[in-house]
């Protein structure tokens, strides 16, 4: 047995100086004897040195506070109308298709309106006979009152001669060359004569407001023949569809040789969208909604345009929450630039940076060289000889920009800490 056990001791001494020198001759040996020493000793710690950061000078710019959040185009109130017909009937022609840029005015379609046609022309031959009875009223009228006017002219020639008839007979009377009966007769002839006058000009009254009365009754009935014209001009004017705004076409609803019938609702042929007149409804969370002002400026971009920046401003913001997944939004309306509006499309997504404020000319160094242990902060800096950490208390991030209230100055150099590069392993042979 201990023959044994000494053979078994002298192999393993054998093949422990075997693999030694396998170690010895790949070049592994020390590397080996290092590991060896770190699994049972522990691993030493590493110093960093400068060749272990890139400084980075501590400058001064401007911060931004920015809220994002997402959102979609969406169209204004009045943006998009529905065109339809409000009168019954087949449609004859449909002149636009989807897609098509059409103006205000433009004619869309047209329904048949052939009976249309004929009432016009009906109503306009009773207006014209109603304008034609008018005018013999107001030409005719006049005549009579002037029959009447001289009557009268002639009874006051009359009366005159009577008046001076019975002076003369009084003045004989008074000599007594005349009877009293004569004077009797003269007088009767006078009265008689002023009572005809004034029935003549009773008459005169009563034709002036008779003729009156006819005018202004059948400038009533010209004027209802007038409505009624306009009425039926009007009933077929709505059998051409024309667009009430510039926009695009959206939507076609109807064909060529369908009736359409115009009941409670109006059919809807076409639907137009003005894209000229489109926000962005952006949904920002409860916990940044107070940061949200009316004017701040606002850039957002598209997933079709993911380069390219659109400005706006805020609009307004919604009062009423919008709850989704369990999280709180509330809608902020955006007023969309001008520029490049053209490019942008309804629902398209919306990705959205809101400017809430900002610091002017403040310290400022990059994210990657905080280093934070517990709630402090601290920062590598270039000292004369070594390395030397100093406590920050830090302001705003912006991007990958950090501001800085206090611990560092305007000379100071901070250290980022570079990562190791790995080297690839090589195909073993």
């Amino acid at each position: 047995m201990r023959t044994t056990g000494k053979f078994i001791r002298i192999a393993a001494i054998i093949v422990c100086l075997i693999f030694i020198g396998l170690l010895a001759r790949e070049g592994k040996l020390s590397s080996t004897w290092v590991n060896i020493q770190e699994l049972f000793l522990g691993k030493k710690e590493q110093k960093l040195t400068f060749a272990d950061y890139e400084f980075k000078p501590v400058i001064r710019k401007d911060i931004y506070q920015k809220v994002l959040a997402t959102g979609s185009v969406s169209l204004k109130t009045g943006a998009e109308v529905k065109i339809g017909a409000r009168i019954s009937g087949q449609l004859e022609k449909l002149l636009v298709k989807i897609g098509d840029v059409v103006r205000a005015g433009d004619m869309i379609a047209t329904i048949e309106h052939e009976d249309l046609l004929a009432r016009v022309a009906q109503f306009s031959a009773d207006l014209k006979a109603e304008e034609a009875r008018l005018t013999k009223i107001r030409e005719e009228g006049p005549l009579e009152i002037k029959k009447l006017k001289a009557e009268r002219e002639e009874l006051n020639v009359q009366i005159s001669l009577a008046q001076k008839m019975l002076f003369r007979n009084q003045t004989l009377s008074k000599k007594g060359m005349v009877s009293e009966s004569v004077v009797d007769k003269a007088d009767e002839r006078l009265l008689v004569l002023n009572a005809q006058i004034n029935l003549i000009e009773e008459e005169m009254n009563l034709e002036v407001m008779r003729l009156k009365n006819d005018i202004r009754l059948q400038e009533a009935k010209v004027e209802k023949a007038l409505a009624n014209i306009l009425e039926q001009e009007t009933q077929l004017s709505y059998a051409t569809i024309t667009a009430p705004i510039d926009g695009v076409v959206a939507f076609v609803s109807t064909q060529e040789g369908e009736t359409v019938v115009a009941s409670m609702s109006a059919p809807t042929f076409v639907t137009l969208i003005d894209l000229k007149k489109i926000e962005v409804t952006a949904f920002v969370d409860e916990t940044d909604i107070g940061k949200i002002k009316d004017r701040q400026k606002v850039k957002f971009t598209v997933d079709a345009f993911p380069k390219k920046f659109f400005d706006a401003v805020i609009r307004e913001t919604r009062p009423k929450a919008v709850i989704k997944d369990n999280v709180v939004n509330y809608e902020v309306m955006l007023e969309i630039k001008k520029h490049n509006i053209f490019l942008l499309r309804p629902e398209m997504t919306a990705n959205i940076v809101v400017t809430t404020g900002v610091h002017e000319n403040v310290l400022v160094i990059p994210r990657g060289a905080v280093k934070r242990s517990g709630k402090k902060s601290f920062a590598v800096i270039k000292a004369d000889v070594a390395l030397s950490e100093k406590r920050i208390e830090l302001g705003w991030r912006d991007g990958d920009s950090q501001e800085v209230l206090s611990g560092l100055n305007d000379s100071d150099e901070v250290g980022i800490l570079m990562k190791p590069i790995k080297k690839k392993r090589g195909r073993r042979r």
